[in-house]
């Protein structure tokens, strides 16, 4: 029996459904945003969540915004691992429904606001075959049990997940002059994960037909067992020849002195070589080393046997139902200059780092075994009652926004992530997962056509800096570059029309994997790409005085 080495079967299942943004936040959180992409300087009613402290610019009053995104999402993972049966897995990320929903009361310098929005994710994928990370170590049982004439595999997998945090935001703008006004207040997050999936039907082909890889691997487990016992019998049938102090001798010694018949070496030598040491080997060995060898193959398979034991259990049929929950509260200070006239208006925001661990709720046996104890209890990936780090990072966002001529307005916002300050960067024991932190330059234009009526368009580059061990197969991040169109329509004094549009193009990552371990490894790709549009509509409504 050839040497094989047990590939376990190892699953990492988690979420990220973020549209736009940072590596945590999202920041298309209006229809005003979703037409030109850059609201950092804005002094309308989105400015609660963009530029709070230029709330102090609207007029006294009331103010509502209400809008909402449909936004669509294709990702597509491709592996070149060559025992997989189809090298493309692709997953569709959906959210309808992407609110946003602003308040605000101005009465003189003051100006009391309320915002609440879906800071991070806000949609749900759907991957119909799962992903690569969770079929590689299924494709690798072929070449593991080749020598058993496993020629293939099949499973039936399907992953769905969703995340969404949702955050409430307070907090007050005060102006001290027409050109210089403050904001200090907070976000409460409430952030929920959900993971539902199965993996079924593991199934290997065989000469003999195919075969449940659980009884498959049973079948190959007791039959180590066996060949232990025969491997055991052998050192021990040894062992009176070791006590008269004989261990010493070679083959041939031992052939001359009568010790060992010509049979009997024969049968002892055949059988090392049919637990895997060649003929030469076996052929320098002295009768003592002869032994250990048998003894060191019997405690191998032996080994073996019981990782096959552990490895069946985790071929098996599985179910996952995980729920992921936690909160968290977010400090956020902001300040606001205009100049000429406003025709020029600078604002900024600071979002402090906001601590939080999201804690597993998991029924029992749902939350995917990924290895056995030594007592034959199972390790599950996501244990119930344990806490992950989900810290979100700083931000800081800084915005122009200058009337170039009467009906044309240019906008500038550029954000930064502080990344690399999260509890979840390093971990214990872990290689850093962020090389540099997340920014983003938008860039938009506004043109009034009248009145009434206003064209907009924009740009937005996002540049993320995670390395390799950041990305896994259901959250990566890549850098991307957006474009957006869109229009506003005021009805009247009240009420204002916010449509937009925008498209996302990602730039692919593609990264050198590895399967199996020492002369077994084989070394294949993983790339990485995905594809964005939506679509929103928005009306804000202004009710008090007039300026």
């Amino acid at each position: 029996m050839k040497r094989f080495t047990l590939l376990f079967l190892g699953i990492l299942l988690s979420a990220n459904f973020l549209i736009a943004g940072g590596l945590v936040h999202n920041t298309n959180q209006s229809a005003a945003w979703s037409r030109m992409l850059s609201r950092g300087a804005t002094v309308e009613i989105d400015a609660v969540y963009y530029n709070p402290a230029g709330l102090t610019k609207l007029s006294d009053g009331f103010h509502i915004s209400l809008s909402s995104q449909s936004i669509f999402q294709t990702q597509t993972i491709r592996s070149s691992y060559r025992y997989l049966n189809d090298a493309e897995y692709i997953g569709k990320v959906s959210a309808p429904v992407f609110p946003s929903v602003y308040l605000a009361y101005k009465t003189g310098k003051f100006v009391f606001s309320f915002g609440f929005l879906p800071l991070g994710g806000g949609g749900g994928a759907t991957f119909d075959r799962g992903v690569p990370m969770m079929e590689v170590p299924i494709a690798s049982l072929v070449p593991a049990f080749s020598s058993f004439g496993v020629t293939g595999y099949s499973v039936d997998m399907e992953f769905q997940g969703s995340s969404v945090y949702w955050g409430a935001q307070a907090g007050i703008s005060y102006a001290f002059n027409d050109n210089f006004s403050i904001f200090a207040g907070a976000r409460y997050i409430m952030a929920k994960n959900t993971y539902t999936g199965y993996i079924r039907n593991i199934t290997l082909k065989t000469a003999a037909g195919d075969m449940r890889a659980d009884a498959f691997m049973i079948g190959v487990s007791e039959t180590a067992t066996n060949y232990a016992v025969v491997a055991t019998g052998a050192a021990v049938g040894m062992q009176p020849i070791m006590d008269l102090g004989y261990g010493g001798l070679t083959w041939d010694e031992a052939a001359a002195y009568g010790v060992l018949t010509e049979e009997q070496i024969l049968t002892l030598q055949g059988g090392l070589v049919q637990f895997g040491f060649s003929p030469e080997q076996v052929a320098a060995m002295n009768l003592a080393q002869a032994q250990g060898s048998y003894y060191g193959t019997a405690s191998a398979l032996n080994t073996q046997a019981a990782e096959l034991r552990g490895g069946a259990a985790l071929m098996g049929d599985q179910d996952g139902d995980i729920t992921q929950t936690g909160n968290g509260i977010t400090p956020i200070i902001g300040a606001n200059f205009s100049f000429m006239e406003n025709d020029l208006n600078v604002g900024l925001k600071y979002e402090f780092k906001t601590e939080m661990d999201l804690v597993n709720d998991v029924p029992p046996g749902k939350g995917f075994v990924i290895g056995m104890n030594p007592d034959g209890t199972p390790i599950e990936m996501f244990p119930d009652g344990d806490t992950i780090n989900a810290d979100l990072p700083a931000m800081l966002s800084v915005g122009v926004d200058y009337k170039v001529i009467e009906d044309l307005r240019i906008a500038i916002t550029y954000h930064t992530y502080f990344d690399k300050k999260t509890g979840w960067a390093k971990e214990a024991n872990q290689p850093w997962v962020i090389d540099k932190n997340f920014w983003e330059l938008g860039i938009g234009f506004e043109y009034s056509v009248n009145d009434k009526f206003l064209l907009s368009t924009g740009y937005l580059r996002a540049q993320t800096g995670v390395n390799q061990h950041y990305q896994s197969n259901l959250s990566y991040s890549l850098t991307t570059n957006t474009v957006a169109l869109g229009a506003a329509y005021k009805i009247n004094d009240t009420f204002k029309l916010n449509l937009g549009g925008y498209l996302v193009s990602y730039d692919k990552a593609v990264y050198n994997m590895y399967e199996g371990s020492g002369n077994n490894t084989l070394p294949y790709y993983e790339s990485y790409l995905k594809s964005t549009f939506a679509v929103a509509l928005g009306i804000d409504i202004s009710l008090g005085s007039k300026k």
